[in-house]
């Protein structure tokens, strides 16, 4: 069955589990997370790998849907669930949860689009500020940033600085994108005409569009 796009009583499903935030209710619940999330998002991935791959001229690898479950081994914030559902699309040959993402969303109570390297061994971070403060190539990345910028996307990252890194002036024109630990772009404005419709499918392909010379110069310079 095609993607028919996600139902617009799923945002109160996700409610209602925030407010439980325990197992016996989620297993009550389980089969209309399935029905509302959960099945149309694995269709959804799957429509969308072929025309991915094609968008970047290269493979991707089978889609991921995150697990519902937060890990909460670490964290200070012991809610047992996400309040959102996420899929993913990695380029085939790396690890999905640590290369770049040839696409990345979540919906629910929350929203995002992302795409590119969220994190950057340190080797490839610095091979990353080389290329910026190179008054050739950086400006040239500056450039395909800032397109993505004038059409509504952020820069983003796991990490960011506060301030420049050692050795960068606070005025250097590319200072922004030297304080993030890696190089994304996204967005979490999913326009309400889509979120809820089968034309979801086509914004985030278009969205992949935009954002896809930043992923590819990244992917160049295999970083």
């Amino acid at each position: 069955m095609a993607f028919a796009g996600f139902a617009k009583e799923g945002v109160s499903w996700f409610d209602a589990l925030a407010l439980a935030q325990n197992r016996e209710w989620f297993q009550a619940n389980k089969a209309a997370y399935e029905s509302l999330w959960l099945n149309p998002m694995k269709t959804l991935l799957d429509e969308l790998v072929a025309p991915i791959g094609k968008i970047y001229a290269r493979k991707v690898g089978p889609p991921k849907v995150f697990r519902i479950n937060r890990d909460v081994r670490f964290a200070k914030d012991k809610r047992p669930y996400k309040t959102h559902i996420a899929g993913l699309i990695a380029f085939e040959g790396n690890n999905p949860m640590a290369g770049p993402a040839a696409l990345y969303f979540h919906l629910g109570t929350e929203e995002f689009v992302g795409f590119g390297f969220y994190r950057l061994e340190t080797p490839s971070l610095l091979k990353l500020r080389k290329k910026l403060l190179d008054e050739k190539e950086g400006p040239k990345l500056g450039a395909l940033v800032e397109a993505t910028r004038k059409q509504g996307f952020i820069i983003d990252a796991m990490e960011k600085l506060k301030r420049p890194p050692p050795g960068v002036a606070k005025d250097h024109p590319r200072v922004e994108l030297l304080k993030h630990k890696a190089l994304a772009v996204g967005r979490d404005d999913i326009p309400k005409s889509v979120r809820y419709s089968a034309k979801l499918k086509n914004w985030l392909l278009e969205q992949a569009e935009i954002a896809a010379p930043v992923v590819k110069w990244g992917l160049k310079e295999k970083l």
